[in-house]
């Protein structure tokens, strides 16, 4: 095997891993959650125990892989059943699937928007698995909801167990008095049919719905140590033998399971080497420090992964540096960079305004400190001609002393530009209702001062007197 395949395996495998289509080496500080979740499934399979249970906590700290990993786990311990036949012709085995233990039915809060779809969903794919023919009806919901509650109400123990997973789940809770959520709860409470349903999102759940539901709660946090963010992050980026092996269509022998392992334990070298660089470990401990989010370095590292080649087959730390920059690139800072010298003159006498904690301000006051800088630059004599020659009337043109023109600009053609701010939603009107001439209507700047600062260093043009006016404390 090449090494161009085994780096695009490798990319394959880690891109997965990384979109969250497949599931991590191994589950990091859910270790409880897993056999509490793993625990009632398998119950429900193998005693027939029906019951409910909601896994809380805030988006990316892996409720999703939570379930994920006990179904596939379940699967690998009940999943098929097998019907062995011996052909005494050929001298061996033929294998029939004849089906799976257990059925999963997966409803998404995103894709079945009202109980309608979702009732029509659950239908379909318990006639899918063979256990009903009710998804070939095209009856209305209210006529469907108590079909499927008596079919599912008529079963035993020893029935087909059904696994609901409700991905979404608050986008569930929001459907008109939550008849579906309050159905499946009580099949799960009082039916014999052996039914679990597993969601998230308790606080938006109606009172009568709640008495329906086990109150069993199963919560998860980001990573609250640094070093298990940081063994989540490494197992993302490790090869596993799988990824090398499992993914090829036959089994890899002699040399080419030779250069495969020297390939996997070469790549896991460097990413060791990777997790101990100083500069990469400042940008992961940036990303602990301000979200503890395991996405967030995800997707700083889509880009080096795709960048993996024949001619660059490892990851490298200044990838991640030039993937670190993108990430942290400021959407209103990159909107402004275009942006006019006179507009920039205006959003710095802002941030002047605001560092003397004047919060709400008009035009009149931003154009009276744009003034004040044009005037205070003449008197100190920074400009490259003398004053006899500068004609500092109103409208007038000023040269600087990196040769670029400043002009003190009208009040009419600034309102201009002050407007065109307000229209790009950089500034927003301080009260809803204000009324009155445009040029005193209180205002607020929706940029902080670093982000002002920022527009300057990026600014092509900026002359270097306005650049010192911006770095000024007022």
């Amino acid at each position: 095997m090449s090494v161009e395949e085994l780096v695009s395996l490798a990319k394959t495998a880690i891109s997965a891993r990384l979109a969250e289509r497949s599931l991590p080496v191994a589950l990091v500080g859910l270790e409880e959650q897993y056999k509490k979740v793993l625990g009632l499934m398998r119950r429900t399979i193998e005693t027939g125990e029906s019951n409910s249970c909601l896994i809380l906590g805030p988006r990316g700290t892996g409720k999703t892989m939570l379930v994920r990993q006990a179904l596939q786990d379940l699967e690998k311990q009940f999943g098929i059943s097998y019907q062995d036949e011996y052909d005494e012709d050929e001298d061996d085995m033929d294998v029939d699937v004849v089906r799976k233990d257990f059925m999963v039915v997966h409803l998404n809060g995103l894709v079945q928007t009202d109980d309608r779809m979702a009732l029509k969903e659950i239908m379909r794919q318990l006639s899918r698995e063979g256990e009903s023919e009710l998804g070939e009806s095209n009856t209305s919901f209210s006529d469907s909801l108590p079909s499927l509650l008596t079919f599912l109400k008529a079963g035993t123990k020893a029935q087909y167990p059904i696994i609901f997973i409700l991905d979404e789940f608050d986008l569930f809770a929001q459907h008109t008095k939550q008849s579906l959520l309050y159905n499946l709860f009580d099949v799960a409470q009082s039916a014999e049919w052996p039914i679990a349903v597993i969601g998230d999102a308790l606080e938006l759940l109606e009172k009568r719905v709640k008495s329906r539901f086990s109150h069993r709660h199963y919560y998860t946090f980001p990573p609250g140590d640094y070093h298990d963010y940081i063994d989540i992050c490494k197992n993302a980026l490790l090869l596993t033998p799988a990824d090398l092996e499992i993914q090829t269509d036959v089994m890899m022998v002699g040399s080419d399971h030779r250069t495969a392992e020297a390939f996997m334990k070469e790549f896991n070298q460097r990413v060791q080497i990777l997790f101990e660089d100083g500069g990469f470990s400042k940008v992961v401990q940036r990303i602990f420090d301000l979200m503890k989010d395991v996405r967030a370095f995800y997707r700083l590292c889509f880009g080096p992964v795709a960048e993996l080649s024949k001619e660059s087959p490892y990851l490298q730390a200044s990838q991640f540096y030039e993937s670190g920059l993108q990430q942290r690139v400021d959407n209103k800072t990159e909107l402004l960079k275009g942006t006019s010298l006179l507009e920039l003159s205006l959003l710095i006498a802002i941030k002047h305004l605001v560092e003397r904690e004047v919060i709400s301000f008009n035009f009149e006051m931003v154009y009276d400190e744009y003034k004040d800088f044009m005037d205070m630059a003449v008197v100190r004599g920074t400009m490259a001609s003398s004053a006899s020659s500068l004609g500092m009337s109103s409208g007038g043109s000023i040269a600087s002393s990196d040769g670029v023109s400043l002009r003190l600009y009208k009040k009419a053609v600034a309102l201009k530009a002050f407007e065109h701010l307000v229209e790009t939603e950089l500034l927003r009107p301080a009260d809803s209702a204000s009324k009155g001439p445009k040029e005193y209507r209180m205002m607020r700047v929706m940029l902080d001062a670093s982000q002002i600062s920022d527009v300057v260093l990026k600014h092509r043009d900026c002359p270097t007197i306005v650049a010192r006016w911006a770095a000024r404390r007022a």
